[in-house]
Order: structure tokens, then C-alpha cells, then sequence
């Protein structure tokens, strides 16, 4: 029974019931401990908030007949210039929602937590039966099972199933069946409570059920995991003794002065983590966590029970199960509050820990010393006698611990006891957000606030509702509160960005550089303060704080992507009409830091890459990002950078269809003109023609500055597709394919013209070259050439009407002498025309 593994000894159904029970309180101090780690992270995540810019950049040049220049003969070249979409991001705190698993893994534990209990309680004897089962009694009215709406019924009816059914249930077994082993007694109350679960989920009316008990039965669990806290306040020293007079790590006669060394020093860091938890020291010490202490006394609970226990309750039927039982309640009570980052019962836990560890911790110290000195001094194993005192009695020292306990509340006046009830109103603040009914909950958490005014949970959550509402002001006011006490990267953000809003730029920095000096290393504040520093001349801190963020930050990406936009800043700034930066950076340090040539997955930062890609005419791998577009496909901006910028980059033939959903949604207004110009991009290596119709559509559509860069890139092309010679050759043996991707590649060459029209005709198909005639002709109205074909075709086609009027148009655009030398020609074919008519009448 004294051995580590004691359970070993008992029966298999036993055996298998206890280290379930210790597999789910380890379970559950591991939550606890994470969740405790995390921190505000539970309920708060960092979102990024982006903000699109541009950046000219040079995407094509064209040579083109040489030119007498100052004396020389120079090519000139003509550029086609364009822009580039860049992403500047900061980071935003967003609460969010209570997740369902939640409420529902935390009932779990709670409810086998009392199924354990009330099997233990049922076998005390009978004074303790009747004072622990009225306890639980006590603590199920206080639970408001009223608030589940059972059988939409808003009276007790969920306190009058519960209380008789497991009351009764646990009298019979007292008084009827002592002879019902503990193994039993845990299955059948597990039966009834899966069963009471059952009846209240298909009949309670409550939006969501377990949320809603959640929230209004925390208080009383509240206050069995504080009893629960208080009673494990001895472990640890009670650790100490075992350690110091074990034989086999003792130490032997001197195991006393051992004792006193170690118990002074743990003593000693709970008095200097008193000081802390109560703003009366500010030094910035090495502190262990009171949670972690919770975790460590739990564990050394489960041997310490044995003896605590032995000369009043049998541990194996009674004693390990009223501690499993107790240690699940309070951990996932413990665990739910360090989940929700609900500050008030946080306190509540860390006075609860620390004033009872330290009270009732030196009392216990004290009484080990009074008692048991001698038997230190003989080097013997004081562990095995430590709670069979010869002269000061353990009541005597829970009494006076007590009494300690007592006036380290009254120090703070009792503040902990309008905490708690602070701590409830946030809970019901948080189940009313959930369900919605967000002027309710705003008004628990003002309640919240006046009960506790410096807790960070209520501030914040009024700070996050007064956003959704609009209300900046309002939100920057309760941010400031949440930095009161207990400041967050969070609230120091959420503040910045409530002054950025209401142009309070300095406000905002100077909050900013607050926060960073009380969290130097937190990323999301470093890139915020950078992306300030952006909006004002002293770029030399926007770089200083990206690159720390860069290396503080978890989502990396960010700080990266933002790096890549100071680059493309800084780098158009050189090329304009001051060619010095101010931090005097050039191409070359850029390209030593590598971000161009490391793709990235996530779309804002390989925007931004892409960017600086065309930017400084870098040669690099796009990478390709799976956009999950929402149902009406209406584009973010980073959708959007990305989507443009890689179109313009890569040409990707692929895009094209993407672009044209994007544009006949008609959601995406905004950016109409920029995706009209990126399907051209992605068109034009594919078809020219589709291409060029695209920029000549929202051309002659809107003639504002709007569409200057599509005109100009109209102009470019048709330029380029006139200066540059095609590599057609006609040979025989060529195909229908074979023309048709000439045709698109190359829809003015004269000579590919002329073979594709005599093809298509001998193949019975003129229309075909007649609609590559049409096409060429509404982009070189000016080429005799090309209108020659087209009327020659048009005779092809019995099209004469169409064909006068191409004659008309070839009169204004050709010398007299090149349209009477066709005319002939024009007119002996005019008559084969009306001469094959005739033989048809």
C-alpha cells in the first residue's frame, strides 16, 4: 500500500477504474497546463489585417527603328510600363468564439469527477455521509439547472429530477447495501448520470445547453476546487520530508537542517510570488507559476491521501476515489477559467494557492518541527509518521493556518470573494456572446467590471464588442482598461489600431512602443510598430522593427511579406526622380536577403514576392496558391494581389477562365479594371486576339484615367505585334490545327493571312478565314493589305454588300494608283459572282 505503485495490489476492476480515473486527472492537469501556457491565445487570435498598394514597374520593352540621337544612331527602346500590387500587413486581435468542445470535454470531466465522489460518499460513515451529501446538494441548487429550459420550462424541474435521484440513490447504498463494492457503486451512478445527460440534452430548450450550465454552475465548482486547492496546500512540503528522510535519498541525520533549507526556500519563493500576485514588488524574478504548483501538489496528493487518511477512512474503498473524484472537479474547473482567459477566477486561483501555501505551509512546517525534531536528528524516515503528532496536533495547525489564511484575504479586504463574482458575470458575458445576444452579455461584463474595474477579460470583451458595434472610440477607452493590470500584446494592439482609426497616428506609436517595451520579443507588436513607422520618413525603424518581428513572430509570413513591401517602396523610390533612398539600400542588398528566391504558400507574401519579381526583372518560380474562394467569389485584396500580380508575372494561360468568373459575379467592382487588364495578361500568350478585344472593350467602355494603363498596354501590343516579323513559313502538308494556333499567335502577319484564307477556302471552310480577316481587320483598319483579303473574302462568302463597303475603306487608306490596279481585280471577280448567280436563277 506505501509503494509507489499501490494500486497494483488491487483487484482487476479496481485496478482498471483507479488509472482511469488518475489517466483522466493527468489528462486534465496536461489541459490545464497548456491552456494555462497559452493564455489569452485561447480566446484571442491574431488575425492579419491587409492593406493593398502599388508599385510602377517595367514590364516589356520594344526596340525600334534606329534613331539619330545626339550625333550617334542609337536603338530606342519603348517600355511597357505597368504596376505591381503590394501588400502592407498588421496584426489584429479578434476574439473568438467559445469553441463547442469546450463546455463539452469540461462537463465530461466535472460529471465523472461527482460520479466518483458520490460512489466515495456513499460508503462514509454516517455523520460524513450527511455533511458531504448536503454539501452536494448544496452545491447542485446553486448550479441554476433552471436555465437549461427543461421541457421548456423555466421552474426546478432539473433540480427536482437530479437531487432525489442521486440523493436517494446514494442514501440507499449508505443504509442498505455496505456491502456494494466501490467498483459497482461507480458504474451504476455512471449509468444515471449518462442517463440524466441524455434527458437533458433531447428536452432542454436552452440554445446552447451545455454552455449555458456551464456558465451558471462555474461559481459553486469554483468554490469546491478552492477547498480542494487549500487541502493540497501541505503537499509539496510533505514532498520534502519524504525526500530528506527516505533512506534511499535521505540524508541521514542531517536531514533536519536539509528540511529547513529546502522548506525555507520554497517558503521563501512563495512569499516573493505572494508579493507579485499582490503588486507589492515589481522585480522582475524567475516565478513558478501557482498552476504549476497546483499540477505539482495534485500529483504528490495521490500518495499523500494515503496516509492523510488512514486512521479515518479506508483509502482503497473511500480515500482515492474522494480525491480522484475532487481533482477532476477542480482541474476542469481550474482549466476551463485559465481556457477562457476569465481573469477574475484566474486570481481567484493563483490568492487561492499562494495565500494558502504560504499560510498553512509554514503552520505545517512549523508543526513538523514541533513534533517530529528528534526523530529528524536520529536520521530516521519521519515520512512514514508525518501525520501522527506527539505534541502539536494537526487541527491545532489547520486552525492557526487558517486564521492565517483568513488575514492574508482580509489584506486585500476580501477583494477575492467580488472577484469570484466578477469572474461569474464573465462566464455569463461569455454564453451570451455565444448565443448572440451581445447587449446582455456587454452588460454582464460592465458588471464584470464594476465588481473587479482592472480585470482584463471584462475590459477586452466590451473593447471587442464596442468594435463589432462600430463604436472606435468606445473600444479604445476599454483597451486602455485592459492595460491596467494585467496588460496583453493584444490589448496594446487592439488600442493601436483604435487610434490609427480615429487618426490619432502618434497616440498609436507611442502605445505601440509601450507595448513593445513591456513585451520586447512579442512579434505581432514589432511588426505593428514597423508597419507605422512605413507612414512616416524614418524608414530606418520600419526596417529595424520588420526584421526583429521577422525573427520573433510565429507567422513568420508576415513579417516577410511587409519586408518585401518596404523593399518594393524603397527600390521604385530609386528608380524615380530622386535616385537616392534614404537608407541608401540598393538592389544588391536586396537580393542578399534572399526573400526573392524563397517562395512562399501563403498569398499575401508571394504577392508581395511576385512584386519585387517584375520590380527588379528577377528571375524566379511563381508559386502556385490554391485560392478557396468564397460562394460569391468576391475577391480580398490578397486574393486579389496575388491573383494579379501572378497573371502579370507568369501570363498563365490557365488564369484566363478564373479572371472572367471573377468579372461576371459582378462582385468585384472594386477592382473591375485591374482584372479585365490580368485576363488580357494571361490571354494574350494564348490568343492574341481574345486579349486585345478585352483592353479594346474597356477602352472604348470608359474613356477616364481609369483605363489608361489598358489603352496603353492596347497600344503596346498592337506596336509590338507590327514591328515584330512572324516566323511563319507556309509549307504544305500544315493542318487545321496548325493554322488556327498560328492564327492566334500571330493574327496580323500578312503572309499567314493570305496561306490560312487560300487553306480554309480550298477546305470549304471560308468562314473560318473570313473570321481571322474580320479579326485582323478591327486592329489594322489601316493595312491596304489585310483589307484587300477581307474583300476578296467577302466575295467568297456572296457577302458583295460587305464587300463595298471594305472597297469604300480601301479607297481612304491606299494611293490611287494600288486601289485602280485592285479595282480590276476586284471587279473580274464581281463578275464570276454575278455570272454564277445568273447560272443559279
Amino acid at each position: 500500500m506505501t509503494s509507489l505503485f499501490f494500486w497494483q495490489k488491487w483487484n482487476r476492476s479496481q485496478r482498471f477504474l483507479y488509472l482511469t480515473s488518475l489517466g483522466l486527472l493527468t489528462f486534465g492537469l496536461i489541459a490545464l497546463l497548456f491552456f494555462h501556457y497559452r493564455g489569452i491565445e485561447n480566446t484571442v487570435q491574431w488575425q492579419v489585417l491587409s492593406e493593398l498598394d502599388e508599385v510602377p514597374v517595367q514590364l516589356d520593352s520594344l526596340a525600334t527603328n534606329p534613331k539619330q540621337v545626339a550625333d550617334s544612331t542609337q536603338q530606342a527602346a519603348i517600355p511597357l510600363l505597368g504596376k505591381a500590387y503590394l501588400l502592407k500587413e498588421q496584426f489584429v486581435p479578434v476574439s473568438v468564439s467559445i469553441p463547442a468542445w469546450l463546455p463539452w470535454g469540461y462537463l465530461a470531466l466535472v460529471l465523472a469527477g461527482f460520479v466518483l465522489l458520490l460512489s466515495a460518499i456513499s460508503a462514509l460513515p454516517r455523520w460524513w455521509f450527511f455533511a458531504a451529501i448536503t454539501l452536494f446538494m448544496g452545491l447542485l441548487s446553486t448550479s441554476h439547472l433552471e436555465t437549461l429550459l427543461i421541457f421548456d420550462s423555466s421552474k426546478t424541474i432539473g433540480f427536482t429530477i437530479v437531487a432525489p435521484l442521486l440523493g436517494g440513490i446514494s442514501y440507499y447504498f449508505h443504509e442498505y447495501r455496505e456491502d456494494l463494492s466501490i467498483e459497482k457503486r461507480i458504474f451504476i451512478f455512471a449509468g444515471f448520470m449518462v442517463a440524466l445527460v441524455l434527458l437533458f440534452y433531447f428536452f432542454a430548450k436552452a440554445p446552447l445547453p451545455a454552455l449555458t450550465i456551464t456558465a451558471y454552475s462555474l461559481l459553486p465548482m469554483v468554490v469546491l476546487a478552492v477547498g480542494f486547492v487549500v487541502w493540497l496546500s501541505v503537499e509539496i512540503i510533505a514532498g520534502f520530508v519524504y525526500v530528506v528522510t527516505n533512506p534511499r535519498t535521505g540524508f541521514g541525520k542531517n536531514s533536519l537542517i536539509n528540511f529547513l533549507f529546502l522548506t525555507g526556500l520554497y517558503l521563501s519563493s512563495i512569499l516573493l510570488l505572494y508579493l507579485k500576485i499582490t503588486r507589492q514588488s515589481e522585480d522582475n524574478f524567475l516565478y513558478i507559476s501557482p498552476f504549476v504548483l497546483y499540477a505539482i501538489s495534485v500529483v504528490l496528493g495521490i500518495w499523500g491521501m494515503i496516509k492523510r487518511t488512514e486512521e479515518r477512512l479506508a483509502f482503497r474503498e473511500i480515500g482515492a476515489w474522494l480525491y480522484a473524484g475532487a481533482g477532476l472537479v477542480s482541474t476542469a474547473a481550474i482549466g476551463l477559467v485559465l481556457f477562457t482567459h476569465n481573469n477574475s477566477f484566474i486570481e481567484v486561483f493563483e490568492d487561492a494557492i499562494v495565500y494558502s501555501q504560504l499560510a498553512i505551509g509554514t503552520l505545517f512546517t512549523a508543526y513538523i518541527g514541533l513534533n517530529f525534531w528528534p526523530i529528524f536528528k536520529q536520521g530516521k524516515a519521519v515520512y512514514k509518521i508525518i501525520y501522527k503528532p506527539a505534541r502539536f496536533l494537526q487541527s491545532q495547525a489547520w486552525l492557526i493556518g487558517a486564521m492565517g489564511l483568513v488575514a492574508l484575504l482580509s489584506l486585500n479586504r476580501f477583494h477575492s470573494i467580488e472577484q469570484a463574482q466578477a469572474g461569474y458575470n464573465n462566464g455569463l458575458g461569455d454564453l451570451h456572446t455565444a448565443t448572440n445576444e451581445l447587449t446582455v452579455a456587454g452588460q454582464y461584463y460592465q458588471l464584470a467590471l464594476d465588481l473587479d474595474y482592472q480585470n482584463h477579460k471584462s475590459a477586452f470583451a466590451l473593447a471587442s464588442l464596442a468594435l463589432q458595434q462600430g463604436d472606435r472610440p468606445t473600444a479604445g477607452a476599454y483597451f486602455q482598461q485592459a492595460l491596467q493590470k494585467d496588460p496583453s500584446p493584444q490589448a496594446y494592439a487592439g488600442l493601436g489600431q483604435a487610434l490609427l482609426n480615429e487618426n490619432l497616428f502618434f497616440d498609436a506609436v507611442f502605445n505601440l512602443r509601450k507595448g513593445v517595451q513591456t513585451f520586447p520579443k512579442n512579434g505581432e507588436l514589432l511588426n505593428n510598430l514597423g508597419y507605422l513607422y512605413t507612414r512616416t520618413a524614418i524608414a530606418d525603424s520600419a526596417y529595424y522593427y520588420f526584421e526583429l518581428a521577422r525573427q520573433h513572430t510565429q507567422n513568420i509570413s508576415v513579417a516577410e511579406t511587409n519586408l518585401l513591401s518596404f523593399w518594393g517602396k524603397a527600390l521604385s523610390f530609386q528608380t524615380g526622380q530622386n535616385p537616392t533612398s534614404a537608407l541608401g539600400l540598393t538592389k544588391g542588398d536586396f537580393e542578399e536577403t534572399q526573400l526573392i528566391n524563397t517562395p512562399s504558400k501563403t498569398l499575401s507574401h508571394e504577392a508581395n514576392r511576385l512584386a519585387l519579381a517584375q520590380l527588379t526583372n528577377a528571375t524566379t518560380q511563381a508559386q502556385v496558391i490554391d485560392i478557396a474562394l468564397p460562394k460569391d467569389s468576391v475577391l480580398s485584396v490578397n486574393n486579389f494581389a496575388y491573383l494579379y500580380n501572378y497573371g502579370q508575372f507568369t501570363r498563365d494561360s490557365t488564369k484566363s477562365n478564373l479572371f472572367r468568373k471573377l468579372l461576371n459575379t459582378g462582385n468585384n467592382g472594386n477592382f473591375y479594371h485591374e482584372l479585365q487588364l490580368a485576363q488580357a495578361y494571361t490571354a494574350y500568350n494564348r490568343d492574341k486576339i481574345e486579349a486585345l478585344d478585352i483592353l479594346a472593350s474597356e477602352t472604348v467602355a470608359d474613356t477616364s484615367q481609369k483605363v489608361a494603363l489598358a489603352r496603353q498596354t492596347l497600344q503596346y501590343w498592337l506596336l509590338k505585334e507590327n514591328q515584330n516579323p512572324s516566323p511563319f513559313k507556309n509549307q504544305s502538308g500544315l493542318s487545321e490545327t496548325d493554322y488556327l494556333n498560328a492564327l492566334r499567335q500571330h493574327p496580323f502577319d500578312l503572309a499567314l493571312l493570305q496561306a490560312s484564307t487560300a487553306f480554309f477556302n480550298q477546305q470549304k471552310k471560308p468562314k473560318v478565314a473570313y473570321q481571322a480577316l474580320l479579326n485582323a481587320l478591327r486592329f489594322r483598319r489601316d493595312s491596304p493589305e489585310i483589307q484587300k483579303l477581307y474583300i476578296m473574302q467577302c466575295l467568297q462568302l456572296y457577302l458583295t454588300d460587305f464587300a463595298e463597303d471594305g472597297l469604300r475603306d480601301l479607297f481612304a487608306i491606299t494611293t490611287t494608283a494600288d486601289y485602280q490596279a485592285f479595282l480590276k481585280t476586284y471587279q473580274a471577280q464581281r463578275a464570276l459572282i454575278e455570272k454564277e448567280r445568273e447560272s443559279f436563277r
